[in-house]
């Protein structure tokens, strides 16, 4: 067996069986006598994403020892809450294009969107309430509340000039690294792993997580509308303080900063400014400051990925944890 680094396409082909599985699952745990559910649900949860969560979690729980099939069941209702909050969250940031498509709530209209968004969140509960496990519940529950504080913690601090990099991460964490986190710490106790090991896996799905928001932010500005399957700075323009601005802010030199404040002040930016926005980032190390720091965080994660013994498996988690860093959308 061994640790054998994987490319990130050798990664997807090792999981190609289980994907296809948890595919299926997705679409079959949709069904519903109210005919919108399926439609908006399959919208979202069938729009193109990278499966970056369900993958985690399949990887953790074969690296501890565990491939069965409640690896699928997890990988859904992990993935089912992610597209849950991506329902809400173009329906709170007035979204209107996700993956290159419009968004549900442009599509259906934001009531439907919240609707579903809460079904997907229930049917996810129902599925762990059939698996059963204490422990499994507990994680999915205490997640719930993170991905909540999160989005109150992103209305109250997101367009905050004087935001902290503290606050800012704990948003990060909230909204986006906690689920992953949930899904790596899951799959260690499908395997029934002990709290060690248990923590380690959550410690890695946080520091990945943290990350791959990181580069997220730093891909808003340098990525094309084809890679993104949006507009470039979109953050922007939604005024949104993430680290390559909030590093700007802090290390800018007077005037950079008052032009940068005076930009963000207003309530409209055309296309000009938020162009002289996305140039302050550049010329004064935000993006750079990002980068560094989200390889910072694969390398704490992949530390944790040391206490499990060298598998196929590992080997997997570790190259999707380099991939973070390197990917271009």
């Amino acid at each position: 067996m061994g640790d054998k680094p994987f490319d990130i396409d050798g990664v997807f082909r090792h999981l190609r069986g289980d994907l296809r599985r948890v595919e299926r699952a997705l679409v079959s745990n949709l069904k519903s006598p109210v005919s919108l559910i399926p439609i908006v649900g399959k919208h979202i949860t069938l729009s193109g994403g990278k499966r970056f969560r369900p993958a985690v979690l399949l990887l953790s729980a074969e690296a501890c020892g565990y491939t069965g099939p409640r690896r699928t069941v997890m990988a859904v209702v992990t993935e089912y809450m992610h597209a849950a909050t991506l329902l809400h969250d173009d329906v709170v940031d007035l979204g209107n294009v996700r993956r290159g498509r419009p968004s549900a709530n442009v599509v259906f209209g934001n009531s439907v969107s919240v609707l579903v968004g809460d079904f997907l969140f229930a049917r996810a509960s129902q599925l762990m309430t059939e698996d059963g496990d204490i422990d499994v519940l507990g994680i999915y529950a205490r997640t719930l509340v993170s991905l909540s504080e999160g989005e109150v913690l992103q209305l109250m601090k997101s367009g905050d000039p004087a935001i902290t990099e503290k606050d800012y991460l704990r948003v990060v964490f909230n909204k986006t690294a906690s689920l992953i986190a949930a899904a790596s710490e899951t799959g260690a106790v499908l395997a029934g792993a002990g709290d060690t090991l248990r923590r380690g896996l959550f410690e890695y799905g946080k520091a990945v997580g943290i990350a791959f928001q990181l580069m997220d932010d730093i891909l808003d500005f340098t990525g094309t509308e084809r890679e993104l399957g949006k507009r470039p700075y979109q953050d922007l323009r939604e005024g949104k303080i993430t680290l390559p601005l909030l590093h700007t802010l802090r290390e800018a030199n007077s005037a950079d900063r008052r032009e940068a404040l005076a930009l963000l002040a207003k309530k409209r930016r055309s296309e000009r400014e938020i162009s002289r926005l996305a140039k302050l980032v550049g010329k004064n190390g935000g993006i750079e400051y990002t980068t560094r720091t989200a390889r910072s965080y694969v390398d704490r994660g992949k530390r944790f990925l040391l206490h499990l013994p060298p598998t196929k498996a590992r080997a997997a988690l570790l190259s999707l944890s380099d991939f973070i860093v390197s990917r271009s959308y």
